[in-house]
């Protein structure tokens, strides 16, 4: 069986969508694994994009703690054998008032490795 890359692009909710640092692109293969950090929080990590020793980590903060929602909705784009390219905005922009996502009620922040 042969096995497509998914793609999955992030986006922090913020007034300048071309901000440095407020998005990214994770390959699935460069997924580590998740952890919940409080209540309402869930943080993805994934491999460096800049080669440090550190990971990425994309902060999770659900708007209701459903965590199990969550996991459901990440391991379908994780294990989506056709690929393809996902995308978790914030970002209002130009789909006032929806955002985007495949993650449920969440709100996006990202700290990359220096």
């Amino acid at each position: 069986m042969s096995y497509n890359e998914n793609f999955m692009f992030f986006n922090e909710g913020t007034d300048a969508a071309n901000a440095t640092g407020d998005g990214a692109l994770y390959k699935s293969s460069d997924f580590i694994g998740a952890n919940v950090s409080d209540a309402n929080d869930v943080q993805l990590h994934f491999k460096s994009r800049n080669g440090a020793a550190t990971d990425d980590i994309v902060e999770c903060v659900m708007a209701t703690s459903n965590v199990k929602l969550l996991m459901q909705e990440l391991t379908a784009v994780l294990s989506n054998p056709r690929g393809g390219f996902f995308v978790q905005s914030d970002f209002v922009g130009n789909n006032a008032p929806k955002t985007d996502g495949f993650l449920s009620g969440v709100a996006i922040t990202i700290t990359t490795a220096a």
